[in-house]
């Protein structure tokens, strides 16, 4: 074999380990913990769930105004549960059918709540980190920079609970 054409073979299997390591190594960034499963057993014990935070992947339904001016919005899980999710921050990620990867806290929501105008469930995320799936850019709680931090590095943070 041509010496030319082995290095042409080695850069390029070099190449294709480097960016597999790469893709591993991006795989692992942002992990999730919350699914449809998840959000039936949390329903089930919102005390328990109350403050604990969860990562997961939803699609953007409906946006509204929450406290704040901050976005107020209907998600659907990847089996089709639906909930709502409150940001704690402006990010401008949450349009409806935007894909996001969400970090936040699984809250209860009180019964005199006035975003219960919206959500008639007694639950929601209440967000510290977004990561838009289709730009893969990412926002965050500049007060949750630690746990977001650890989110980025593969690790769910530990919440209250």
């Amino acid at each position: 074999m041509p010496r030319r054409t082995l290095l042409r073979k080695l850069t390029l299997a070099t190449l294709t380990l480097s960016l597999t390591l790469t893709n591993l190594i991006a795989q692992n960034a942002y992990p999730l913990n919350f699914d449809d499963t998840t959000l039936k057993t949390a329903i089930n014990d919102i005390s328990n769930w109350n403050g604990k935070i969860v990562a997961c992947d939803v699609e953007v339904l409906q946006v509204e105004k929450g406290y704040q001016d901050k976005s107020y919005y209907k998600v659907k899980l990847e089996k089709g549960s639906q909930m709502w999710v409150g940001d704690l921050f402006n990010n401008g990620f949450e349009k409806p059918g935007s894909k996001l990867r969400i970090l936040g806290y699984f809250a209860k929501v009180e019964s005199d709540d006035k975003l219960k105008k919206f959500n008639k469930n007694s639950y929601h995320i209440l967000t510290i980190g977004v990561v838009d799936l289709a730009t893969k850019q990412m926002a965050a709680l500049p007060a949750a920079e630690r746990q977001v931090k650890e989110w980025s590095n593969g690790e769910i943070p530990k919440g209250k609970k």
